[in-house]
């Protein structure tokens, strides 16, 4: 049986970037709660742009993208998503749980494509 390649030890550079990242998305969604869209939106797209390696900041801003007929920076999120858990850095999760967590983005991306084709387009 061929052996596992042994994920990369994690640093505590990276620790504490995780530990930032998820203090960030408690806030964000405190912030959501609390009726201040615009500071949660700005907390959940730096940890997107990051690559936080948990679906949570992506499917909340993908919500209020949806919401506010935003859906090119839903696409946009989405698509962040897919790039992050299709990554072979992505070592938190299982394999299994990456390609079901995928299923779920690769699906939604879908749904706000065909949205997005329906939509009236601007003058």
């Amino acid at each position: 049986m061929p052996r596992r390649a042994q994920a990369p030890r994690e640093t505590l550079e990276d620790r504490w970037l995780l530990e930032a990242q998820t203090a960030r998305n408690l806030e964000a969604l405190a912030a959501e709660q609390a009726g201040r869209l615009d500071e949660a939106v700005a907390l959940y797209e730096r940890n997107v742009e990051e690559g936080f390696p948990g679906d949570l900041p992506y499917g909340r801003l993908v919500a209020i993208y949806e919401r506010r007929a935003a859906l090119d920076e839903a696409a946009r999120v989405l698509q962040r998503a897919i790039d992050v858990f299709s990554s072979p850095a992505n070592t938190r999760r299982t394999a299994q749980d990456r390609r079901a967590t995928l299923r779920v983005f690769r699906n939604r991306l879908k749904l706000v494509e065909q949205q997005r084709r329906r939509a009236p387009q601007g003058p």
